[in-house]
Parts: C-alpha cells; structure tokens; sequence
C-alpha cells in the first residue's frame, strides 16, 4: 500500500504549481481526491499511475508530465502491492470502441484470406483464418458482453473485471456514468477488493462515494488538506439543495437582473 509521496522540487511549472505540498499522507486503504475542476487533484492522480507504474487503460496520459513528474516526486511504500490500473470513466468506451474495430478489423482479413487461399487443406490457410476467426470471436464477445449492456451496467462489469487482491487501483471520476444503485454497487466492490489488500485512490465529485466508512478525504482547495465527510463542502451543498431547490432556482431561473 503507497504510504506517501513526496515532492522533491518547488518550481513554478506545471504540475508543480498546482500540486502544493512537501509529503501527503496516502496510507489508507480508500483514499478520496476532491475539489473543483483544475484544482490538482487528476494531475496528482496522474503521477500517482506514473510513479507506480500503474497500467493505463485508455493510454491517454500526458507523457511529456510523466517524465517530469518522475523527477518531481518520490513514491513510498507501506506495502508492495501488484502493478494496478490508472482508469478515467471515458475509458471504459474507448476500450468497447477498440474492441468494435478489431472486431470488424479481423472480419475482414478473415474474408481476405479465405478469398486468397486457394487450397484450402493447405496449412496456412489453417493457420491465418484460425488466427482470425479466433481474434474475431473473441472481439466479439468483449462487444457483446458491454456494448449490449445498459450503460451503467456494462461499466460496472468492465471494473469489476479489472480486481484483484493486492493491487492498486487509480480512478479518475468512476461515478460519471453511474446511477445512485450502481454508485452503491462500486461502492460494494471497493470494498470487497479492499478486503482483499488492494488499495483506491479515487477523484470524485460524489458526495456517495465519500461516504465510504473510513476513508481518507483529501481536499484540494486553498492548499491540500484532509477533510472529513461531515465537514465536506460538496455534502453541505448537495444537503441544502435537497432540503429546498426551490430556494435555489428563485435565484437560478429568475428574470430578475
């Protein structure tokens, strides 16, 4: 399990100018990243899979900020844990997108193949169209499993297919195309795959998944700070606004200048 990192540099550069601290504490089994948009907290999340090593599964990080958070920050350990995923929720549909062309990809050399082949007792027509016929299957399964999924269950199953024990997981938003029930359900499997030694580290705006018993909130607003869930600005705002929207769309919808 990561118990801290540590930054080596001050300078004034991205992402050193948006990530203020000298030691942050991340030695916890669930670890919660808030705060608004551009406040550091992806960023800090994107060195955290950098330094790791942790697998990207929408190969989209910035690769310039790797080489410069490496030399900016220093990871420590509590607990050597298994190489983990790095996962933003726009991943999860690029994956099905690669998947569908692959799948489309290996249909059509297996159609080239068969028209070229002549002989078809020969060996390597056995060879490439079993090669194509197998990655086409097999394409097609991941298509059909996910894509014919509704959306929030698909995603579900697509994560769920990624845990394991002893293994670090990075997730940048998990709850972007969640309903409340399936936000409960992550909410479930977190746990079960922490129960197991693996450890979350998760950016989120849910005050739902917050709510997980015991977790480490750290806040990034005026500096980086932990935070409980009680005192979390994001639980007060959705709190008030459920008590009585009316009172904020007085002032939302008004024509009143």
């Amino acid at each position: 399990m990561l118990k801290h990192i540590k930054k080596n540099t001050n300078d004034f550069d991205y992402p050193d100018k948006v990530l203020d601290f000298d030691m942050l504490d991340l030695d916890s089994p669930v670890i919660f990243f808030t705060g608004e948009n551009g406040s550091g907290k992806s960023t800090l999340l994107k060195v955290l899979a950098d330094l790791s090593g942790s697998i990207d599964l929408g190969k989209s990080l910035d690769s310039m900020m790797y080489e410069f958070s490496s030399d900016s920050f220093s990871l420590a350990w509590s607990r050597v844990l298994r190489k983990g995923y790095y996962f933003q929720s726009e991943d999860f549909y690029l994956y099905l997108k690669d998947s569908f062309k692959e799948r489309e990809d290996n249909k059509a050399m297996l159609k080239e193949a068969e028209e070229r082949y002549g002989d078809r007792r020969s060996l390597g027509y056995y060879l490439e169209t079993g090669m194509h016929r197998g990655n086409t299957e097999a394409m097609d399964g991941i298509v059909q499993e996910y894509l014919y999924a509704s959306h929030g269950e698909g995603y579900i199953r697509f994560f769920q297919s990624k845990l394991r024990e002893a293994t670090l997981y990075l997730l940048d938003e998990p709850e972007t195309p969640l309903s409340f029930q399936n936000q409960l359900t992550l909410i479930k499997l977190i746990d079960e795959t922490v129960k197991k030694g693996s450890q979350f580290i998760i950016c989120t705006h849910s005050p739902i998944l917050l709510s997980y018993p015991g977790a480490k909130i750290i806040h990034f607003d005026e500096g980086i700070q932990e935070i409980q869930y009680k005192d979390h600005p994001l639980v007060h705002d959705y709190k008030r606004f459920l008590e009585n929207p009316e009172r904020y769309y007085h002032y939302l919808l008004s024509d009143e200048e």
